[in-house]
């Protein structure tokens, strides 16, 4: 006679038959459960549907770069063509890769210090006044660090250049701005009775050179709005313009010296020469840091985000 065995160790029959079922759901849940897990890890993070561009995981807004372009061109997006607007968007985030640089190179910024300097300026956020004092702190390294130019590179870009030391006739100016007609006739009535043009310039003028006197400098023709030049190079040197009107201003200008045309020697431009080698030393340093961050880091563009056609030079995200 045989033996009876019992069933899935142990278990009876009718157990094992309905224990398998239920362990299939619990695996068919499992896998399900894994799916999802892996499927949300592949998913890129939700981003900001007001962010238009990305340098590695910081987010720039259509907010951040209307304040930039009010800040550093006077206007609004909306008066700009899109060629502009796209050039304006690159120096923005190429400025931001230079703060990126700065601060993965020991530039920093003690927060007390971007905190005043916030209170003393409207409009801008504490971020954007750190990266602009991160900026400001490199180049002042890089300036330290850059050498000075030898008496032969100062030769050779005087021997390349020299028609850029060729000039016309210039005269140096001072101006007085105000907004009241009456105003400015008091103030050229003391004027041709012989008061300070500086120190009436300190005390009325609304233009920014008022605290220098209206220092404005040597001017050439074509570098002043015709209505002023037509004047100004009528004036002998200690001459004062009439009062000159606009739509919304009263102008007074004196002429302190006129200088004839002709062309600056070797050692007259010397000290601009080596300004301009300086400076060029400086801008080409920036040029190599935002290149070789270009391709460090990770920028991207969300062209599909932006109110113009963009048409800049950086990396473009056109899906997101």
């Amino acid at each position: 006679m045989l033996h009876q065995y019992p069933v899935s160790y142990g278990l009876s029959r009718s157990t094992a038959t309905l224990r398998a079922p239920v362990l299939s759901r619990r695996v068919a849940i499992l896998l399900i459960s894994l799916c999802a897990i892996f499927a949300a890890c592949k998913r890129k993070p939700t981003i900001s549907p007001d962010v238009i561009a990305r340098v590695n995981d910081r987010m720039i807004t259509l907010a951040d770069f209307k304040r930039y372009l009010e800040r550093n061109a006077g206007t609004d997006l909306a008066q700009v063509s899109p060629e502009v607007a796209s050039a304006m968007l690159d120096q923005f985030i190429e400025e931001i890769v230079v703060s990126e640089y700065a601060a993965t190179h020991g530039v920093e910024v003690p927060a007390e210090q971007i905190a005043a300097a916030v209170r003393t300026q409207a409009g801008i956020t504490v971020i954007e006044k750190r990266d602009e004092m991160r900026r400001e702190r490199l180049v002042s390294d890089l300036t330290a660090e850059a050498r000075e130019p030898s008496e032969a590179e100062v030769q050779a870009y005087y021997q390349q250049h020299r028609a850029e030391f060729q000039s016309g006739e210039e005269v140096r100016v001072r101006q007085i701005l105000v907004h009241d007609e009456k105003l400015a006739r008091d103030i050229l009535r003391d004027l041709r009775n012989g008061a300070s043009f500086a120190q009436l310039s300190g005390k009325h003028s609304a233009a920014p050179n008022a605290k220098r006197g209206g220092e404005i400098g040597f001017v050439s023709r074509g570098e002043l709005p015709k209505m002023f030049e037509e004047q100004i190079f009528r004036l002998g040197a200690g001459e004062v313009s009439d009062v000159i009107r606009t739509d919304t201003t009263f102008h007074i200008f004196q002429v302190d010296e006129r200088r004839p045309p002709g062309t600056l020697s070797l050692a007259q431009a010397e000290p601009l020469i080596r300004t301009r080698l300086r400076e060029e030393a400086i801008r080409n340093r920036l040029s190599q840091i935002v290149a070789q961050s270009r391709r460090d880091l990770n920028i991207a563009v969300l062209t599909r985000r932006l109110p113009f056609r963009y048409s800049g030079t950086l990396p473009k995200a056109e899906n997101e």
